[in-house]
This record gives C-alpha cells, sequence and structure tokens, in this order.
C-alpha cells in the first residue's frame, strides 16, 4: 500500500485526490506547500505536487523539494500539460507528469506505474518526443535488427511495449510480475543500447516500418 502526501492548497483538488486515493486503497495524507521543504520527518512513497490553476506554473519550489526528497517519487500535477513543462520538470527529477484533473482511472493508473518504478510523462510529452524523433530532431540509435540479440520472452516484450502496453498490462498478458517485467526491460536496453521506452518503440517501429502508437503509461 502506497504512501501518498498530497502538497497544495486548492481543497476541491485535493479532496478529488483523497477520493480517488482511497478508493485505490492507498493512504493518504495532505501537508502544506512549504511542509514539503521544511518538514524534518517525510514519509511519503509519492508526493502528488500541485503546481496550481495556471498555465505554465513556477516550478521552482518543486524542483527544489525533488532534489530535498531523494526518497519520494514526485509527480507534477498540473492545470494544463504541456511538453515544455513537463519535459522540464521530468528533467529535473520528477516521475509523473499528469492533469490535475484527471479522472479516478488515470489517477490510480498514474499512481501505479509511478509506484513502480515507470516514469509517467504524459500524452503532450511522449507525442512530443515522437514527433521530434520521427522530424529527425532527436538523435536516434542504430535501429537494425533491433530484436536479433534478444530471448524469445524479451521480443514478445519489446514488442508490446511497442504497442503502448504498459508494465502492468504486459505483466497479466504473460502471466508474470511486473518486477520481471523490469528485469526484462532492463535485459532489453542494455543488448540494445537504448534508452527508454519511446526509443525502444521507434526502434521496433523503423524495423518493422509499422506505424505504432505509444501510449501514455
Amino acid at each position: 500500500m502506497t504512501l501518498i502526501v498530497a502538497s497544495g492548497e486548492d481543497r476541491d483538488v485535493l479532496m478529488r485526490w483523497s477520493d480517488a486515493a482511497l478508493a485505490g486503497g492507498h493512504h493518504f495524507l495532505v501537508k502544506p506547500p512549504r511542509s514539503v521543504l521544511t518538514a524534518a520527518a517525510w514519509p511519503a512513497d509519492i508526493c502528488l505536487y500541485d503546481l496550481g490553476a495556471q498555465r505554465d506554473a513556477d516550478t521552482t519550489a518543486l524542483l527544489k523539494a525533488v532534489a530535498k526528497r531523494p526518497n519520494t517519487k514526485f509527480i507534477a500535477m498540473t492545470a494544463v500539460p504541456n511538453a515544455g513543462e513537463g519535459l522540464r520538470v521530468l528533467k529535473g527529477g520528477v516521475r509523473g507528469y499528469c492533469n490535475r484533473l484527471a479522472s479516478p482511472a488515470i489517477f490510480n493508473a498514474l499512481i501505479s506505474a509511478v509506484a513502480s518504478g515507470e516514469v509517467w510523462a504524459g500524452k503532450q510529452v511522449t507525442d512530443f518526443l515522437l514527433e521530434q524523433a520521427i522530424a529527425g530532431t532527436v538523435e536516434r540509435p542504430d535501429t537494425s535488427d533491433v530484436l536479433k540479440d534478444l530471448t524469445r520472452r524479451e521480443a514478445e516484450i519489446a514488442l508490446q511495449v511497442a504497442d503502448g502496453m504498459s508494465n502492468k498490462v504486459i505483466a497479466a498478458e504473460n502471466g508474470i510480475s511486473e518486477r520481471t517485467v523490469k528485469a526484462h526491460l532492463n535485459s532489453i536496453f542494455r543488448k540494445t543500447g537504448l534508452s527508454n521506452r519511446v526509443q525502444l518503440a521507434l526502434a521496433i517501429s523503423q524495423t518493422q516500418e509499422t506505424p505504432r502508437e505509444l501510449s501514455n503509461g
């Protein structure tokens, strides 16, 4: 069970997150934004950090908190998700980036993904990175025979990642644990020289010359 601490001052939004978190079986606490930096004790597994109701919020305090609390996974909750803001906070160490008014289903999928070690970038960030890569503005590794050095199970998982499946879905499809999926992915990245799911999806798409859609999860 995940201990979630929410930091923000919008009571309606905090109550929305609380209802979703409790329905998902998580512990949920609310702390004032200043406590993220000043509290001596900070037991949170995940911190939901509300960037507020305005577009392109100041992320300085959030990034300071990320640096101060390395054992907590931070999720930036924003009013208007956009690639620039998303990339800025993710590069700063934030593990998730999402609309602050996301549905309970999306909210709990986000918590599950981040708690299991995944990064949740959001559609805007993912689409931006894919567009850059397709346009050639992001350096792309050699993708020839990307599956050739993988075991059969690794190849199956690589194809499932390229089809947009999350680790949770892949685990269910293959009858294995999410930890095993992560171990397979680490092996895949090591063998292929790729760094992340976006590169893997692009590499397989190019190798097979088949357009694929990458999910947010």
